[in-house]
């Protein structure tokens, strides 16, 4: 049978084809534009399934051969030819590029049949997408790190994945109208269009708390009053006309009420936003404990739509930032999925819910 998948599962296998044939990867900017810096990988380590051999592929040896050793690297499992790997590579991202919804690539099973691949994505129990072996030109190591992937061939990849754990609860005071006329608008723009009608009844909204508690304790490890801040790009976000984060977060700090409140600058605000959208990319989940420690330590590897794969490591840590505060949007998901968009009563309060979801810009 063959092996099918998405765009950003291919992708992922995508990179790790790249790396073993290029042996390295240009840093990037804060524009995701390759720069003359490199880091070079040595080894490349994966797992395909929890309890299944770790496997190491040696990007030391000569040009033309990869060895394929235990995790120990006291046995050579197989010595992989990659003389023709860049073409192969190539051929697997047209593919990539072509397709749609999910597909196979003969090319690609046949390389993960002399790699000795069994799935495209390395196992979930490991946190990073993928580990390597790199060298530090600055400290003149070879520590092992976790990389996160991204592809932003085809669509736009999410960066905060929407779910019930990331909804923002309002409580609405001064409500004149009628809940089911509310909840019952179905346009197009129906969240937009029911806070609208709820703002015309005299309803005014003010946020009440995360609605996952986990969640809130994660962001406030970054910041002790980032749920606020947040909760007010997420209702500007669906009152206005602003989308990304760097345009809310101008908005956010114009507003008079958080002024008076926090007497915070715009550099001051847009430094708490960089370090949580950085928290996200690098391994906070929304509802997993989260000690403030990144999962992948290595960085960030993105495969642009063009098939460069560029990479961003700790010491380019400020550009990455600013790439994902530049490059990155608020998004509306599904309100049936996520449970939110809607007036409802508790505890004899009214309360409507926002979901945060966020997306990197095309």
């Amino acid at each position: 049978m063959p092996i099918t998948s998405n765009k950003g599962e291919w992708a992922e296998f995508y990179a790790f084809l790249k790396i073993l044939s290029e042996r390295q990867l240009p840093a990037a900017d804060e524009n995701l534009s390759a720069t003359e810096q490199f880091f070079v990988f040595q080894k490349v380590i994966r797992q395909d399934e929890k309890n299944t051999p770790v496997r190491l592929y040696d990007l030391t040896a000569e040009v033309g051969s990869i060895a394929i050793k235990n995790a120990t690297e006291t046995e050579i499992l197989h010595v992989f030819n990659s003389v023709d790997l860049a073409e192969k590579t190539k051929r697997v991202f047209q593919h990539i590029k072509t397709s749609d919804k999910t597909f196979s690539i003969p090319v690609a099973e046949e390389l993960m049949t002399n790699l000795l691949c069994t799935r495209i994505k390395a196992s979930n129990e490991e946190k990073a997408d993928l580990v390597a072996i790199i060298h530090d030109r600055i400290s003149e190591s070879s520590p092992m790190l976790g990389f996160s992937v991204k592809s932003m061939v085809g669509g736009a990849a999410t960066l905060l994945n929407a779910g019930k754990t990331t909804n923002f609860v309002y409580e609405v005071t001064n409500f004149d109208g009628n809940i089911e006329e509310i909840n019952s608008i179905d346009t197009k723009s129906k969240i937009r269009d029911r806070i609208a009608l709820v703002q015309q009844s005299g309803g005014t909204f003010s946020f009440s708390h995360v609605a996952d508690d986990q969640f809130d304790s994660n962001m406030r490890i970054i910041d002790t009053v980032l749920p606020d801040f947040i909760a007010h790009m997420l209702l500007d976000f669906f009152t206005g006309t602003h989308r990304t984060v760097a345009e809310l977060v101008t908005q956010l700090a114009a507003d008079e009420t958080m002024q008076a409140k926090y007497r915070l600058s715009p550099d001051n605000y847009s430094y708490k936003l960089r370090n949580f959208l950085d928290a996200i990319a690098l391994g906070m989940v929304p509802s997993k404990p989260w000690d403030g420690f990144m999962t992948a330590h290595g960085g960030y590897i993105i495969v642009k739509e063009d098939g460069e794969v560029v990479c961003y490591h700790l010491y380019n840590r400020d550009k990455f930032q600013m790439y994902l505060y530049n490059n990155t949007r608020f998004e509306a998901a599904s309100s049936s999925r996520h449970n939110y968009g809607s007036l409802y009563v508790e505890d004899g309060r009214l309360f409507f819910n926002l979901n945060l979801q966020i997306r990197f810009l095309k």
